[in-house]
């Protein structure tokens, strides 16, 4: 019993060494951006307007979506003051949906899965946002997307530090690395590799939808679930079925949904849910096709 426990506690460090610096690295840039830009990204979101090159605006919002340290109860009321100040609304959907998706935070974490990762993470990320407001500007035209009504925006708390912030987002996140990385460790040391190769490795696109299903119930924090994508990746999951459940993830976390569900009635909620998961979906399938690993 003892040696499986040593076994356990051998694995979560050797987990830690290899992670710990990406964690820590983000840490620091989002509490950098959180304390001395977050004000003047919000400044740029409402100064985006919809004119004849509408490209433009949503591909800046999208980006400004994504280097926002704002998590999702901190960018709805941002977004809530945007939309009663007539920001168009196709300009707050490329915000809201590149900023749920990707963070710098967790931008710099997923370096840990490796740079072209990382990197497809951040384009389709981006791209998402900029679709989502392109699809929000021709379909919801002359239509309300948004309901503002019934919440009260709140004003950001003034006399943040650096070092406070970078306490809070410790943490915050710490927990979810630690039991991330246990969860891990204890699937490395019991879960055989050839497990998860059949799971994920199948074809017909099966690992995409078992692996954008997954993220349901098991995506809970971004930093926490990159060491179990690595240890799946490891075992044989496929970079579409990995990515896959990192933008399905964050879209249907539970603490998402209901942050999101404060500015869109039920109808226009589904929607919202109907786009992230296809876009996971589409995404992680055109990948693999990509790879040569075939539906």
């Amino acid at each position: 019993m003892m040696y499986e426990i040593w076994m356990v506690l051998g694995g979560i460090w050797l987990q830690f060494k290899h992670i710990g610096p990406y964690w820590a690295g983000g840490l620091i840039a989002g509490s950098l951006v959180s304390v001395y830009l977050s004000e003047r990204i919000s400044g740029k979101v409402k100064r985006l307007a919809s004119g004849k090159f509408w490209f433009l605006p949503l591909s800046a919002a999208s980006a400004l979506g994504i280097v926002s340290p704002l998590c999702m109860y901190g960018t709805v009321p941002v977004i809530a003051a945007l939309g009663k100040k007539g920001v168009p609304q196709s300009v707050l959907a490329s915000f809201m949906v590149s900023s749920i998706l990707l963070n710098p935070n967790i931008f710099l974490f997923s370096f840990a899965l490796g740079p072209e990762i990382a990197m497809m993470r951040l384009g389709l990320s981006f791209f998402s946002g900029v679709l989502a407001g392109a699809l929000v500007f021709l379909i919801f035209k002359k239509k309300e997307l948004f309901s503002f009504e019934r919440f009260e925006t709140e004003e950001n708390k003034q006399g943040k530090t650096f070092f406070a912030d970078l306490f809070k987002a410790f943490r915050i996140t710490f927990p979810y690395l630690l039991f991330g990385i246990s969860l891990s460790a204890i699937f490395e040391r019991y879960v055989p590799p050839d497990w998860i190769s059949s799971m994920f490795g199948s074809k017909q696109g099966l690992g995409v939808l078992f692996a954008t299903t997954l993220s349901i119930p098991l995506y809970v924090c971004g930093g926490g679930t990159i060491p179990l994508i690595r240890a799946w990746m490891q075992a044989g999951m496929g970079t579409g079925d990995a990515m896959a459940f990192m933008l399905a993830g964050p879209a249907v976390k539970i603490n998402n949904l209901s942050a999101v569900k404060m500015i869109f009635g039920t109808r226009h909620f589904m929607l919202y849910l109907f786009y992230c998961l296809g876009f996971a979906i589409l995404s992680g399938l055109v990948i693999e096709l990509l790879a040569g690993g075939g539906w």
